[in-house]
């Protein structure tokens, strides 16, 4: 029986795992326990280390670009989902699972400051993980139906393949209702939607551990003794029935190399580049540095811009800031040119000004007002105030006000929320 230890990390920041000793058939789950990473590490013995992340930290989303070829598209798709980012695209870390029957591949977004936090914990602590899993892939699916799981003041939501997230059980209701009154863009317009009751009603309700969340379903909560017991469950089933029920893999691309070797190598490349680079310079082959350089350049300038032509054959001069022309395509073909409405803008403005009179002390965070989205990131003293700021906004019926996260820190509620014009 090949045994491995799943870890469950549900805040990124502090240091306390819990976890389980599993088998791949997922036969039996023992050994549950909880401490710190270097705990974890003593628990490990040898066995393979699997690490569940709390979704909370993470953005779940099935991208689709018009594109056939898998590799253009994973190309593409970090300008895609620009508009739905916390953080620049350039310190997102983009990982991918494989292309889904209706075209769309499944794609989870972290900040690279998270991950390598956690990295680092992995590596101090002697903790060799193998997979980081995001918490709603690591969650049961059933054909039709939404997965919640509850926990101790916490949820994770799996709705779809790919898509899923994870809050505070306060906000659970909130964020579920958005993800049910939004139809997804492959569905049949013909079809009659089951309503957003039916949807919650028809849900899988998991209950884990010290759990009284009571959530209006047929079935009413499956107790589970913990979040891992139901994990391996999940993971053994997306194990089984792999191409219908995929999981995502946050160690990819630049985080692929956990190996010992590479964390060894990691901090000596800098230093090896310029020692590479002065001997280069000392032994007088400068010049031909600079010229073997220059043609590296022209040769990637000629791939970017034979991606370009591939990808919209229309284009008239592909070899004209190749980077540039793809991200302009990108944005219009999800809905925008990216060109700023004055007189939308100033709407927005207005009516966030007013809506804010409604709660107590609201501090305002961010603002980023982009392809006619208006994206807020705020922090109220209670979930009430972020309700009554939602439904100022909405009052004239001139404005759509979505709640896009919510969670508690300490006695404050910081969310963040989504103005748009309707369509």
């Amino acid at each position: 029986m090949a045994q491995y230890l799943l870890t469950y990390l549900q805040r990124v920041g502090e240091d306390y795992l819990r976890w389980a000793v599993c088998d791949d058939r997922n036969k039996s789950v023992e050994a549950h326990d909880h401490g710190t990473f270097a705990d974890a590490a003593r628990a490990a013995e040898r066995r393979r280390v699997v690490m569940v992340v709390a979704g909370t930290e993470l953005l779940l989303e099935e991208a689709h670009v018009p594109v056939s070829n898998v590799a253009k598209a994973i190309k593409a798709i970090p300008y895609a989902l620009e508009d739905q980012l916390a953080q620049d695209v350039e310190t997102s870390h983009f990982s991918f699972g494989a292309k889904l029957p209706n075209g769309r591949i499944p794609v989870a977004v972290m900040a690279m400051d998270a991950l390598d936090w956690i990295l680092d914990q992995c590596e101090a602590s002697k903790l060799t993980v193998s997979e980081i899993i995001p918490e709603p892939h690591a969650l049961p699916l059933e054909n039709d139906r939404i997965t919640v799981m509850t926990n101790d003041g916490h949820a994770a939501v799996r709705h779809s393949v790919g898509k899923g997230f994870s809050c505070d059980t306060d906000m659970l209701s909130l964020l579920l209702g958005n993800v049910v009154t939004v139809p997804d863009e492959t569905d049949n317009d013909d079809a009659e939607s089951p309503s957003p009751e039916d949807t919650v009603y028809n849900a899988l309700h998991f209950s884990c551990g010290p759990d009284r969340y009571e959530l209006a379903t047929a079935e009413g909560p499956v107790q589970m003794r913990s979040e891992v017991e139901l994990f391996s469950r999940g993971l053994a089933q997306a194990k089984s029935r792999s191409k219908k029920h995929p999981y995502i893999n946050l160690l990819q691309g630049e985080y692929s190399k956990t190996e010992a070797i590479g964390k060894a190598w990691k901090p000596w490349r800098v230093p090896a580049a310029l020692a590479a680079t002065l001997l280069a310079l000392w032994g007088g082959s400068a010049f031909l540095q600079y010229q073997t350089l220059g043609i590296e350049q022209q040769r990637l300038q000629s791939e970017m811009a034979g991606v370009l032509k591939s990808t919209f054959p229309g284009v008239r001069n592909p070899d004209s800031d190749p980077v540039r022309q793809m991200r302009s395509r990108i944005k219009a073909l999800a809905g925008g040119t990216g060109a700023v409405d004055d007189g939308a803008f100033i709407v927005m403005m207005s009516a966030v000004g007013i809506a804010l009179k409604e709660a107590n002390s609201p501090t305002v965070k961010s603002m980023n007002y982009r392809s006619g989205k208006l994206d807020i990131e705020l922090e109220t003293a209670s979930l009430q105030d972020i309700d009554k700021i939602k439904s100022r906004l909405e009052a004239d019926k001139k404005l759509i006000a979505a709640v896009r996260s919510a969670n508690k820190d300490n006695d404050r509620i910081k969310a963040r929320l989504r103005v748009e014009v309707p369509s």
